[in-house]
């Protein structure tokens, strides 16, 4: 069956760089199945498969459908990391709610340490964007002290409970002095609808044995080697065939169309 997507915005026009090849390339958008709004209020079902998502990026984030596990995509390899903190690699038929996935291709490449943790980690990255008010792709290669990422308990089919309140029960895994590799993106403020703002990350260790949503860390002494992709905008698709998208969000009814 075709999978039956509506294209709503792509906000910024793609531009053309010289490959390595001397022909002209597009330099495409961050790619996004649906919008973290929906999450909030409880879309956890979408029809987008991992096969499809595949053609749209090769390095990005997300989760399955009904939360069945967070999604790291690098090196264009999707993985999946269950309830039980498992990683496996995600079969190419599985569904997702939500995903932001793009082609990555470093603009910018600086190393730094001295970092003690994330809070800090973020400051550095923002000190050194072009720009807060546009969107980056950012792959981090760093060693932790000390980790926490969160993973995702399946729900129920008809289970519809905000992102927020999940979250406050959702599984932690804990690990130390471990290297890997922190997976995201940076999103404007006036982004936040679409995305975590200002930062999304998700981490997954070198030998891809663990990994999640990073929820907090203590960085090592050892350099960090930070790589940063602008991207000049945005595609969003959302789901077409499903109620819990189709019908007033909670979240959304008091806002007004004024300045």
């Amino acid at each position: 069956m075709k999978q039956k997507l509506t294209t709503i915005a792509s906000f910024i026009t793609t531009v053309s760089f010289l490959g390595a090849n001397g022909q002209i390339q597009k330099e495409k958008p961050i790619f996004h199945y649906s919008v973290m709004d929906a999450m909030r209020n409880g879309v956890y079902i979408g029809e987008l498969s991992i096969k499809s998502l595949a053609d749209k990026g090769s390095f990005g984030l997300g989760t399955y459908n009904h939360l069945d596990g967070e999604m790291i995509v690098l090196d264009g390899i999707f993985y999946r990391i269950a309830s039980d903190g498992r990683v496996t690699k995600a079969e190419s038929e599985r569904e997702v709610p939500f995903a932001a996935v793009a082609f990555f291709r470093a603009d910018k490449q600086f190393e730094t340490s001295g970092i003690k943790n994330i809070e800090m980690l973020q400051k550095e990255i923002i000190s050194k964007l072009p720009s807060s008010n546009k969107p980056y792709a950012i792959r981090i290669e760093c060693t932790f002290e000390s980790i926490v990422v969160g993973g995702a308990n399946k729900l129920e089919d008809k289970n519809t409970t905000g992102l927020a309140e999940l979250m406050k029960t959702r599984p932690l895994y804990k690990s130390e002095k471990i290297s890997g590799t922190m997976v995201g993106f940076y999103n404007p403020p006036s982004f936040a609808s679409i995305d975590l703002s200002p930062f999304h990350f998700h981490f997954i260790s070198d030998d891809k044995t663990f990994g999640g949503h990073l929820v907090s860390g203590d960085l090592s002494s050892a350099k960090i080697k930070i790589s940063i992709d602008e991207k000049p905008g945005y595609e969003i698709v959302l789901p077409k065939q499903n109620e819990t998208f189709n019908k007033p969000w909670p979240q959304q009814r008091s806002t007004k169309s004024s300045y």
